[in-house]
Formats: structure tokens, sequence, C-alpha cells
């Protein structure tokens, strides 16, 4: 089960990942996208959305969610 301590665990590496692969030019505006108060918010939405979800859609939700940063 996904709790949101392990989906903001997720956003993060998501996000640190997405910054290490980006263009110094497009860095500043990841970073604005993968702050912490974004990332946080991001991932409360999340595990709401997943509270009325079956067991085998949580995984690829929460796979989905945290490629698409």
């Amino acid at each position: 089960m996904y709790d949101y301590s392990c989906v903001l665990g997720l956003l993060r590496a998501s996000a640190v990942d997405l910054q290490r692969h980006a263009l110094s030019s497009e860095k500043e505006r990841i970073a604005r996208m993968t702050s912490e108060r974004t990332l946080r918010n991001r991932a409360i939405a999340i595990t709401h959305r997943l509270q009325g979800m079956a067991e085998p859609q949580r995984h690829q939700y929460v796979a989905e969610a945290a490629r698409r940063l």
C-alpha cells in the first residue's frame, strides 16, 4: 500500500532524476516544478486519489504520476 511518505519519496526521486537529466536552460523551470512544496502537494493529492482505487491500479497510477512530473 502506498502512504504519503512512500509517494513523496517516489516523487522526490523522480524530481532528482529529472533535474539531473535536464538541459541547463531548463533547470530553473524544472526547479520550480519540483519544489518541496509542490512535491508535498502532489503527494497529498495522489494519496487521496489512491483511496478510491483497487490495489492493481494503484501501482500503475503512482508510477505514471511520478513520471509525469
